[in-house]
This record gives C-alpha cells, structure tokens and sequence, in this order.
C-alpha cells in the first residue's frame, strides 16, 4: 500500500479576501469586491439549450439525442482515432479478464506513448484522448492488478520527478500526470500541480487536478478533505456556489480535527467571493487581436479631448494600393502626411484610380478593413501592403503637439523600423475557387438582366488583401519578438501575374493556402527566423546549372499558418493548415519545433477562407476553435487533446450550387468574423464562423451552459468589441450589443438600431471610457453599462480624414484615437 503523504496548509480570511497558504507556492489572495451591473430588462436573449453531459463525460442513451449526435459528427470535422490502438485495447481487456495483468500492463503503456493525439467517442460528439480511457481503465484494476502495473509505472514516474530536481517543475508534474497517473505518485503529482495553478489563480485548472484525484484515482494518499476544500475553493472563485457547498458538504464528512477550521473559513467565504479580471483586461500594449491570451481586452483609457468634440487626422500613412503584385521596391514604401495635409484636399489628392474604387465599394457593401493595429508602450505596429512598420509613438506625439512646420522628408522621421525584406501577397486557392464562381454566375445573371449580377465580397486583388482575408493581415508579439503571416518574399521570381483557379465540376476546395510566420526583434526590427525557411538558389557544381534548393522543414512544406501565434511561457502555439487538415505547432523562441498536434480534417461541407483560428490561453488550457463544427480543449504544454466538442454547423448551399445540381456538400457560411473562444470561469463562450449562434460549454466537461442567436432582435452583430467589468460587448453594421457574463448570457442591453439607420464601416473598442464605434464619416460613444430608456450614444463626433472614406477600426493607445483603414493609418486629434 502507499504511505500518505501530509501537505499542511492554512485558510485565513478577511473580509473580501481569502488567502491560501500552501507548502508549494506564494500566499494566493483572490477575492476582491463584485461589480454590480444594471440590466437593461430585456431578459435572456434565448432559452438555456442544450445535453447536459457530467465531468465523467458520460455518454447520453437517448435515441433521439443519439440520432442527433449523429448528424452533428456527418456534418462535421473528421477527427483523429486510432484502430491499431482499440485493437491494442481490446487485447489488453481480453489479457485483463484471464488474469494476466503483466501481458496488458505492457500492452496499455504502450497505447499510452503512441496514443499522441488519438481520440475516442462514446457518443461521437464529446472525444477523449485516448489516454484518459487506458488511466480509466487501469484505475479499476483490482489490488494485485494494480501493484503489477506500479511495478513499471512507478519507478518510470520517480524517475521524471527525480530527474526535474525542482519538486515543483510544472513539465515534470505534467508529464507524470499525463503518463503515469495511476502510479502511486500519481495523485501527489496531481495534488501538488493543482495547488501551483490555485496559486496562479488558474481555478479551472485546478479543479481539474482535484477533481481527476476524487474521481478516478484508486487510493489516494493524500487528504481527501483537502482536496475536497480546494475543489470547493475553485466552485467559489468561479462562481458555482451550489457545487461550492456539496465540496464543502463531503469535505466535513471526511474532515480531521486538524482541518475543520480551514473547512469552516471556505464555507463561510462561498457566495462572498469571485474574481474580478477587468482591471487587468485594461493594458496600454495590445499585443494581438483582442488585445490579450483571453481576447477579451479592454484598450486604455482616453483624455476627454478625444471624444468631447470633432476629430480630424493630425497624421496619417499610406501606400497606394494596387491591383496586382507592386512592381518594384519603390511602390511599397509610401507616404506620410502631416498637419494639414494629413486632412485636407492634399490628402484627398493621394487617392489613386484603385483607392478610390475600393473606398466605393468599401463604403457600397459595407466592408470593414481586414488589417489590425498593434502597439506597445513605444511603437505602433502598422501591417503594410508588403511588409510590416513599426512606428516610433513619441516621434509622432512630439510632432503633433509641437505643430512642428519644419518640412517632414517622409518615413525616416517617424519610423522605429521596417521589416527587413518585402513579401508579396497571394490570394488563397479557396478564394480563387469562389471568385471564378462568382464571376462568371454574375455574368450569367447580367446576361439575364438579374438583380444578383453583384456579389458583395472582396473580389479584386486590392480588395481581397485589404478587405477580405484576415489571416493574411494577422500579427501578434510575445516576449520581445513580433510574429507575422507573410508571403513569398519579394523578388523576380513571384511577380508573375494573378493566378486563376478553375473549379472542377462537383468539387470541394479545401481551406489550403500557402505562408510563412516570420519572427522579429520587437524593438530593433531584426529578423530573427521564418518557417518554413524560404527558397534559396544554388548552382549545381556538376552540371553548372541553377537550381532551387528547397529548407522547409518536412513537416510544413506546403502549409499555410492560419493566425498569429500566442505565447505559452517559452513557447509560441500557432494553428496550421497542411492540406485542409488542421494541426497545431509549437515553437521555441528559435523557431525549431517543440511539439505538433493533429486536431481535425476539414469536412465536405468545407469552411470560411477567411476566417482566422485566433488561438485563446487561460491558465493551463489552450482552446481552439477551428471553424469546422468542432472546439478543442488542448494541454499547452505537449498538445494534448484534453477533450473536444461537436456543435451544429449552420450554412446553406449557394445558387450556383443549387441551380447547376452540384452534388457536392459545400456550404456557405454566414457566421462570425473569426473563430475564436473567449473563456470566463468555467465558461467556455464560442464564436464560430460556420453558425450563427453564440454558445457557452463548460471548459471541463463540455456541457452546454446556454447559447443565443447573432440577431437577438433582428439586427446581426458578428464579431467580437471587447470585454469590461464582466460585461461581453459584441458589434455589427447596424447595432452592438452587451452579454452579461455573470448572467450567461443575459443581454445586459443593446440589439435595436443604436445607430441611426446609418451603418458601421469598422470595428468599435471598449475603454474605460465607453465603447466606441465606427459609423459612416462619425464615431459614437456609448456607455458601458445601462444606456437608458432613450437608448442613445453618449457622444456622436465627426472625423475629417481627409480621403472621403469611411472611419475604419478603432484603437486607443491612452493618448488618441487611432484608426486603421485598409492601406492608411491615421492618428486622430481634436478639430481646430
């Protein structure tokens, strides 16, 4: 039997505090004051929906519920299993059964180093890694059973942990966790990682490791009223105070004297604590799309001379933008303006033929720009037509506010940096495919005299690469090094001109496109590394000739990244497309690869091209949202599918489709703006481009918490504002609207027409100060919380920019307004 292993620890309270001390970490203190929200009274957007489905995964028997799992997996991503393994298992059972637990010991640890991402479903729409079957099933092996397998597992596991030297080394712990959780320092390891991440405030991580201890371990050595009072704590933190108070419950039934005062400081606190995250949602750094690892960022607060009266550009940069590949180095540097020629008829004068046919069609179908901004404390990141600026933030405040009249000789006077080398962009094969579509179904409607001769998606060159493929446009930066999708570099070799596709009949076009993650020194503008590396030209000594010498690493040749990576300690996690499959590669800060995962295969009814997985980080989970009727709950650390979770993908087939009696599955989607999970607490809340719904799953066990519709009240908003004070804003063309967190769901307020009846042409933000929005030539600012029975915006300011073009996507870095539109950035002030 194992000996018992004793973690003293201690609870004391204050009054809006709870401080734990353990043995393994620093004193954690996590309860600070809730902040109530006044609701708008319009109640739950849509009735709570969903299977509920406990954190034992258990599988539902229901015929009906069956039948539906059933459509959900046909209609879905195809997901990675293994027959060689459930042959492997079924003979380790059989093994099992005659009693001989040596012969299945070895057959099960071997499904445990080659499961890798191998998953199974009882249900096909909840799957598992296949090592938490094997843990399971070893955890029920009777005593003598088990102490054969410990014989291995055991010396294995001490091994690690003695190898790591630091009992507190989060890979070794994880490793003995994941591998050997059964052994008998299997639950010290668990008990000892679930006290570091309540340490980091990581509760859901936490849970996860007390929980897996209670349920599956065999005989734990450790308290279990300590693990039941820590599972408690976490129910608390994350708001659940029904499960709070049945962890409580257990944890007296099995309480010692030496604790039951501890016990008596959590039951007390239940209820009276949470964790309020707002405040550190607010940076002066915006280091990704949505600002943070969570994406649900808050962009700092502005000076009322921002917002209290008209605004016009005091500076802006450009390059004109093209309708093919730029010719040469010199079209791809561009202009800045400033003063007043930064918003008057100078600036109007720069517009050439394509800008000013893009700003019509841009404004026409209500388009927003594709680009994002990113700014730390010195810079300003601006993602140009051929390569990356980053721009100097004091250099261009100095300017501004000294109304310099020296003449301003061009970039040199405000840029920190250039990216090193020019990279050319290139329309994916999926959009091509649906271009060539497009066009000719438009002329044959033309030639019909239909009204639906015009598709309003980006089509040309410039509009594709300004207005339509966000994948193209993604940057992030992590740790001093700024990561971006680029294309081939720019030389002779890619000028050739567009590509074209032509769709074969009744065929899918995957998701498959072709790119590099390039890495720079965020300050100095060096080039660190790219993958895959790029093609270099070397002569053949024997036969004089020149060839093309190929450095992709093997495993990403051909594959295209499908959003800038987010940073895990030293690591750096970005999802990539190999072929329409979807896998994930983690990097080191040298660009070698540490880890790859496979998730999914793209399914016949194929995906949004456009749509970026934007990769989210809470604690020690990694959550992934690929688009294709499934998400991902993955361990950071090795790749892990922790589980993953089927949901209803909502698209139609196109006329074209239709009319010619394809029978093909291809859909087209009309969802949200990007793929992406935004965690809060236990709750996991998915925006997916491929439906139109919004819906919430426990992080831990994927049960459907609710879910509601993009038009609560007619009008569609489809991406993501921001988040302040536990309160979710989400934007679209015509209205925003405000998700109450706390609520799960409830519409704190919005969903009628806030603007107007005129239509938002970019992406709002949220500050402190209120939530801004692009609408037309103007911005509104709207409360955060209640805006009233009148439901107007607080302020309702012009913006002069100088090119007749709509006001793009808002930022705010502290001092003004910033707005990125297509290829121009401008940086706003007060109207003189």
């Amino acid at each position: 039997m194992k000996q018992s292993t004793i973690f003293p620890v201690a609870f004391t309270m204050t009054m809006l505090a709870l401080l734990l001390l353990t043995s393994f970490g620093p004193k954690s203190c996590a309860a600070q004051v809730r902040i109530e929200v006044q609701r708008g009274g319009q109640g739950v957007i849509e009735v709570r929906q969903g299977i509920a489905l406990g954190m034992g995964f258990e599988s539902e028997d229901d015929e009906e519920i069956a039948e539906e799992n059933k459509k959900l997996a046909a209609g879905g991503a195809t997901l990675k299993t293994d027959p060689n393994l459930e042959i492997l298992l079924e003979k380790a059972n059989r093994r099992r059964e005659d009693g001989n637990y040596r012969a299945a010991t070895q057959m099960w640890q071997a499904v445990l180093e080659r499961s890798g991402d191998a998953l199974f479903s009882a249900d096909e729409v909840i799957y598992l890694s296949l090592v938490n079957r094997v843990e399971r099933i070893i955890a029920t092996l009777p005593e003598e059973g088990l102490a054969i397998y410990r014989i291995t597992a055991d010396a294995e596991a001490k091994e690690i942990l003695a190898s790591a030297g630091d009992p507190n080394d989060l890979a070794a712990l994880n490793q003995v966790v994941r591998r050997f959780f059964v052994s008998s320092v299997g639950d010290d390891a668990a008990f000892r990682l679930g006290c570091i991440y309540l340490d980091n405030y990581d509760f859901p991580g936490a849970l996860r490791m007390f929980d897996k201890i209670v349920r599956y371990y065999p005989d734990p050595s450790v308290p279990l009223n300590e693990v039941h009072a820590r599972i408690a704590l976490c129910h608390s933190f994350m708001g659940n105070t029904e499960q709070a108070n049945v962890s409580i419950a257990t944890a007296k039934e099995v309480d010692g004297s030496e604790f039951s005062s501890a016990i008596e400081s959590i039951e007390t606190s239940v209820g009276n604590i949470s964790v309020d995250s707002s405040a550190a949602d607010v940076s002066n750094e915006w280091a990704m799309q949505g600002g943070n690892l969570k994406r649900n960022g808050a962009m700092a607060a502005l000076p009322k001379s921002a917002y209290s009266s008209d605004q016009e550009a005091v500076w802006q940069f450009y390059v004109p933008p093209r309708d093919s590949r730029y010719g040469s180095v010199a079209d791809t540097i561009g202009v800045v303006l400033t003063g007043d020629e930064s918003h008057g008829k100078t600036a109007k004068n720069t517009r050439n033929i394509i800008e000013k046919k893009l700003i019509e069609s841009w404004t026409k179908n209500s388009w927003r720009p594709a680009g994002h901004l990113l700014f730390d404390q010195d810079r300003i990141y601006f993602k140009a037509p051929a390569d990356i600026v980053a721009w100097d933030r004091k250099k261009i405040e100095d300017h501004i506010r000294d109304k310099s009249e020296k003449d301003v000789t061009g970039i040199d006077d405000f840029v920190a940096w250039r990216s090193v080398w020019r990279n050319a962009f290139q329309i994916d094969e999926s959009s091509m495919m649906l271009q060539t579509i497009r066009r000719s179904w438009g002329a044959f409607n033309r030639r019909r005299g239909s009204s639906k001769a015009d598709f309003p998606y980006p089509n040309s060159f410039a509009e594709v690469q300004l207005f339509g493929d966000t994948i193209y446009q993604e940057m992030s930066f992590h740790d001093g090094i700024l990561y971006a999708i680029e294309g081939k570099r720019f030389d002779d070799r890619n000028r050739e001109a567009l590509r074209s596709v032509q769709p074969q009949w009744n065929a899918s076009v995957r998701r498959t496109r072709v790119n590099y993650l390039t890495a720079y020194d965020q300050k100095t503008g060096s080039m660190l590394w790219s993958v895959p590396q790029p093609e270099t030209k070397k002569k053949n000594a024997e036969t004089e000739e020149v060839d093309v010498e190929d450095f992709d690493e093997v495993t990403l040749k051909g594959a295209g990244f499908m959003a800038a990576p987010i940073g895990f300690g030293e690591l750096v996690i970005a999802p990539v497309n190999m072929g329409g499959a979807i896998h994930l590669f983690a990097f080191d800060r040298q660009g070698n690869t540490v880890w790859n995962a496979f998730l999914c295969d793209e399914p016949e009814s194929g995906s949004v091209p456009w749509s970026p997985i934007n990769l989210t980080l809470d604690g020690s989970d990694l959550f992934v949202n690929c688009g294709m009727g499934v998400i991902f709950v993955i361990d950071p650390t090795s790749g892990m599918v922790r589980f993953a979770k089927r949901y209803k993908r909502e698209g139609e087939k196109d006329e074209f489709t239709r009319r010619n009696n394809w029978t093909n599955e291809r859909l087209e989607f009309d969802g949200w703006s990007s793929d992406v999970i935004v965690p809060y607490g236990n709750q996991l809340i998915c925006f997916c481009s491929d439906t139109k719904t919004i819906r919430a799953f426990d992080r831990n066990s994927g049960k459907v918490l609710w879910g509601s519709t993009m038009k609560p009240d007619g009008h569609q908003v489809d991406y993501i504002i921001g988040a302040y004070n536990d309160i979710l804003y989400l934007g679209g063309k015509s209205t925003i609207i405000a998700i109450d967190l706390k609520g799960e769901g409830m519409l704190a307020w919005g969903s009628d027409d806030l603007f107007d009846g005129k239509t938002s042409h970019g992406r709002g933000m949220v500050t402190p100060n209120g939530v801004f929005v692009p609408v037309e030539n103007a911005i509104y600012r709207f409360n955060l919380t209640n805006i009233g029975r009148d439901k107007q915006a607080l302020d309702k300011f012009e913006v002069f920019l100088g090119t007749s073009a709509p006001v793009g996507n808002l930022y705010s870095d502290g001092n003004r307004i910033w707005v990125h539109g297509g290829n121009r950035v401008y940086a706003l002030g007060p109207r003189e």
